[in-house]
């Protein structure tokens, strides 16, 4: 059972939009492919958690049952590991859903790492945002 790599992240700065990216690699570093969309604008801590449903729908989409999600953000991380406690109700119904979605999988755990660890997800959140590369690439 190999274990599918999945940095996301999720970008906000326009008023009315938010950019956020899955990328896709094994776990000895060969990239596999990526998502990414513009969403309506939303929360950082909400951009995080949808980047994370789209990280689940690319290794959906990649056949994967065995997945490590790679986030620099410590809200989503932290929550979906049990450590931290979801007290907004938009949250809640974000955690939520993730978790159903995380089910439907033999494996999935959560990682952070810092912002630096995370560029390639970063850079196409931002991309997103700007309404550039918003399909799947492989």
């Amino acid at each position: 059972m190999k274990t599918l790599t999945i940095h996301v992240d999720g970008a906000i700065g326009d008023p009315y939009h938010t950019g956020i990216a899955a990328v896709a690699r094994t776990a000895d570093g060969y990239f596999l492919g990526w998502l990414s969309r513009r969403l309506p604008r939303m929360t950082n801590n909400e951009a995080e958690y949808n980047a994370a449903l789209l990280g689940l729908e690319l290794a959906h989409l990649l056949g994967s049952d065995c997945i490590e999600i790679v986030s620099d953000s410590e809200v989503l991380v932290y929550q979906m590991q049990g450590l931290s406690r979801v007290n907004s109700p938009r949250l809640k119904q974000l955690h939520q859903q993730t978790c159903q979605t995380a089910a439907h999988f033999r494996q999935v755990s959560f990682r952070h790492v810092s912002r630096e660890q995370n560029h390639l997800a970063d850079a196409l959140a931002a991309d997103a945002l700007a309404g550039r590369l918003v399909k799947m690439k492989r």
